[in-house]
């Protein structure tokens, strides 16, 4: 499911009153880097308009980060951003998780937040993942819960309206829990395609999960 320009615009724009959601998976990456990497190369699969980069290289300034999307505005916006935070180690791609134009095993870590909804082969992309991360490489991946409540549903939409989203937001946000998988559909993806689960956190009542996964040492 693309989007088109307005859309994520006004979705960049109502996503941009809410630095914390980022910070907070920033955090989550920084901790899940070894201490012992002094540049890591992490990949954002799914970057929209380049808040979680910005966030992750405050914490640590020597990462670099290829931004990868499928929809060029969106890859528009996350240059724009990095070019007026000065942030000279970010580079945007255009790709699908399916296809990530990267060479095997070159990848320190993978964060990915609420885009496995998108990916038109989920399997493949995580196999994908799985190619390019080096071996005790991570994926982090923040998922949008199908069994999240409707009634939840209800009360993120009214959120939004009260805050002004604007329609092309709620409708992209709201609709994406169409395509969204429940944990155990995401659990099994990850398995599946013969990656480490080592932390899950979430549970059937909540609107998002969060699952880290490691590559094998020794493949």
């Amino acid at each position: 499911m693309l989007i088109d320009d307005k859309t994520a615009e006004k979705f960049a724009e109502y996503m941009n009153k809410y630095p914390k959601l980022y910070e907070s998976l920033a955090k989550i990456t920084q901790e899940n880097i070894p201490k012992s990497l002094n540049r890591p190369f992490i990949v954002d699969l799914g970057v929209g308009p380049g808040f979680l980069p910005l966030g992750i290289h405050r914490l640590i300034p020597d990462a670099y980060i290829a931004g990868i999307d499928p929809v060029p505005k969106m890859l528009e916006l996350a240059k724009k951003h990095a070019l007026e935070h000065d942030f000279k180690k970010f580079e945007a791609v255009l790709a699908v998780a399916e296809n990530i134009p990267l060479k095997s095993n070159s990848t320190d870590m993978v964060v990915s937040r609420f885009s496995l909804t998108f990916w038109e082969k989920p399997d493949e992309g995580l196999t994908e993942i799985r190619r390019i991360l080096k071996p005790g490489g991570r994926v982090i991946l923040e998922t949008l819960n199908r069994d999240c409540p409707k009634w939840k549903l209800f009360f993120i939409k009214l959120h939004m309206l009260l805050n002004a989203a604007g329609k092309e937001a709620i409708n992209y946000h709201i609709d994406s829990y169409k395509y969204a998988y429940s944990a155990d559909q995401v659990e099994k993806l990850i398995r599946d395609a013969n990656l480490k689960i080592i932390k899950k956190d979430g549970n059937k009542g909540e609107w998002k999960n969060l699952f880290i996964a490691e590559k094998n040492l020794n493949k």
